[in-house]
């Protein structure tokens, strides 16, 4: 039954991908629904994704459903739909959705729901199933209940304008990475001469290892995830310049880098008309939280629970033995103990009699 379960539950766990896809920053999410296409518009007209075999197997509503079932499995984007995605994260779905469907198909041309083992497993998966659906509708109620004030909503939108950028500003920053202070010094003297040519000469140079680092702004643009793409002493020195564009040597740890900074632009944000949509619902999934732990605590007083604690408490050790001591199982060889030169007692380990 574990195994079962572990399989049934990496479905789920596929969910995590998507806020782990390179390029795939949550701010990804406030950014405008795409245009539908002609096919879409078509009403009443089912807009087919793959076929196997000329057999339609996925449908754009098939793919939509696959989406939104992901997104509601991870807390973290619950309320948020399959048109708030970028499209390289659409594509990955879709590529995991085809494979699947070829292995869907080759099972069924082998008949593998007559196999004995299949029927045991889909026996057990069902009631599994019932479970997280129970489970998955309650905690939907739960979430559909809570409610977010258009003040509330504007005040967090005030506090946090900056973080929902549009368009990111800054400097656009690009560097060569040396190992050695000398080798980047001969470099910059070249650099600065010909700095339009940056580019040109930092990637031919065989010496050192160029590197894009793109748009360099202040606010964390691009760190969504954590993660700040830019040394901080590269950004710092980005940043701190007011004539561009500019060469300049940085050290990072060990390395020397000499980067080039230039075109400066502003950042442009988000009206909260354009986000409010997904603002609120980040902020109903930020209460969830404590909206399902006192649902949970009103459970807990409405029905009679019985827990065995004992069972997760760790073992007593047995009187006398010494921590780290192994207590022996039968059938090992006997221990006997003997007294070594310097008076302490030993202990010889009798080889066990060959058969």
């Amino acid at each position: 039954m574990k195994n079962y379960f572990s399989l049934f539950l990496k479905g789920t766990a596929f969910a995590l991908v998507i806020a782990l896809l390179p390029g795939c920053a949550v701010m990804d999410f406030f950014k405008k629904k795409e245009e539908k296409s002609e096919g879409e518009k078509s009403a009443g007209v089912e807009v087919t994704l793959c076929k196997i075999n000329d057999k339609v197997v996925i449908t754009k509503d098939d793919f939509d459903k696959r989406i939104n079932q992901i997104l509601q499995a991870n807390p973290y984007f619950r309320g948020a739909g399959a048109d708030m995605l970028p499209p390289q994260v659409k594509q990955n779905v879709f590529k995991r959705l085809v494979e699947e469907e070829l292995l869907i198909h080759d099972s069924d041309v082998n008949k593998i729901e007559s196999d004995a083992e299949f029927k045991k497993i889909y026996a057990e998966m069902k009631n599994l199933l019932k479970r997280s659906v129970k489970i998955q509708l309650t905690e939907k109620k739960i979430f559909d209940k809570i409610q977010i004030a258009e003040e509330e909503l504007k005040a967090h939108f005030d506090q946090n304008k900056d973080r929902y950028v549009k368009v990111a500003g800054g400097v656009l920053v690009t560097g060569i990475k040396f190992d050695t202070d000398a080798s980047a010094s001969v470099f910059l003297a070249t650099a600065k001469a010909k700095i339009a040519n940056f580019e040109e000469l930092a990637k031919k140079n065989k010496s050192g290892k160029f590197r894009e680092f793109g748009r360099v702004a202040k606010e964390a643009s691009g760190a969504a995830m954590g993660m700040e793409a830019t040394p901080a002493p590269i950004k710092e020195a980005a940043l701190s310049s007011q004539s561009l564009p500019f060469v300049q040597k940085v050290k990072v740890g060990k390395d020397v880098w000499i980067i080039k900074a230039s075109d400066r632009k502003e950042p442009v944000y988000f009206e909260l008309s354009e986000i409010a949509e997904q603002l609120s619902g980040m902020l109903k999934n930020n209460k969830f939280k404590d909206e399902y732990a006192k649902v949970v605590k009103e459970l807990e007083g409405k029905y009679k629970i019985s827990t065995n604690d004992e069972f997760f408490k760790t073992p007593a050790k047995p009187e006398g033995q010494v921590e780290g001591q192994v207590e022996p199982k039968e059938g090992d060889a006997p221990v006997e103990s003997t007294t070594s030169a310097d008076g302490a007692d030993k202990e010889d380990e009798v080889p066990a009699t060959p058969a």
